[in-house]
């Protein structure tokens, strides 16, 4: 069962990179062809493209990979991370997609690192993953709840949670390259599809300078416990 939910996780991280990368072109390169193999499911293109990250954040990005089921063996590793590195990169001269202070990116794009787990219409998939729809909403009504659901997004969750009368414990990898922006998009939208919005109580849309004062660097266990500080029913 562990396994399954890691395949799933590693489809939609898949579909959620695929996403993001398949409305440009990547530059030409051994890892271009690898990327391709290991997640033909899908494309897309802003998650990489929007991004300059130097080898060790690319690093981090592709272990996490991994640690969710990916796989990668430690030579096509390298590869990916160099790719990566070398054409996403703080000095790289490739094109990049918009970025950050003041975001270009529509709702629906800074969905599409969560609907390939969460689906296009927030439903989520019984037994491996939440659903989003009239979910986001409790928690954002429970106290603490607005400072607690960037941490989520950025940093992952790992834990056995309760929505509804289903129990979830597929681990959830974060998106720590997603702009302040972009973020703040992605939860302004997650908090107001699928009818959640009239579910809310007072709420008020996130803004890039407000999530990235809500920005911390923690575990998915950590998120964990501070999911359990909620006290959602």
């Amino acid at each position: 069962m562990m396994k399954k939910t890691f395949v799933w996780a590693w489809v939609g991280l898949c579909a959620a990179l695929f996403l993001a990368l398949g409305q440009a072109q990547l530059p030409e390169g051994p890892g271009k062809a690898l990327l391709e193999q290991k997640c033909a499911v899908c494309h897309g293109l802003e998650v990489v493209t929007s991004q300059r990250l130097n080898a060790n954040d690319w690093d981090f990005i592709v272990g996490q990979m991994i640690g969710f089921g990916a796989q990668v063996n430690p030579e096509e590793r390298k590869t990916l991370v160099a790719y990566l590195a070398e054409n996403f990169g703080p000095q790289s001269s490739a094109p990049a997609a918009p970025q950050t202070t003041s975001s270009a990116t529509s709702p629906s794009q800074a969905y599409a690192v969560c609907q390939g787990c969460h689906q296009p219409n927030g439903a989520g998939v019984a037994g491996a993953f939440p659903p989003l729809a009239g979910h986001v909403a409790d928690i954002l009504n429970a106290k603490g709840g607005r400072a607690y659901l960037p941490l989520v997004v950025v940093n992952g969750l790992q834990g056995s949670i309760r929505v509804g009368a289903t129990n979830y414990n597929t681990p959830m990898p974060g998106f720590p390259s997603l702009s302040d922006a972009q973020l703040a998009d992605l939860l302004n939208y997650i908090a107001t599809a699928w009818g959640n919005d009239r579910l809310l109580k007072d709420f008020k849309p996130y803004t890039a300078d407000e999530v990235k004062g809500l920005r911390k660097q923690m575990t998915p266990a950590q998120v964990y416990a501070e999911r359990a500080k909620l006290e959602l029913k």
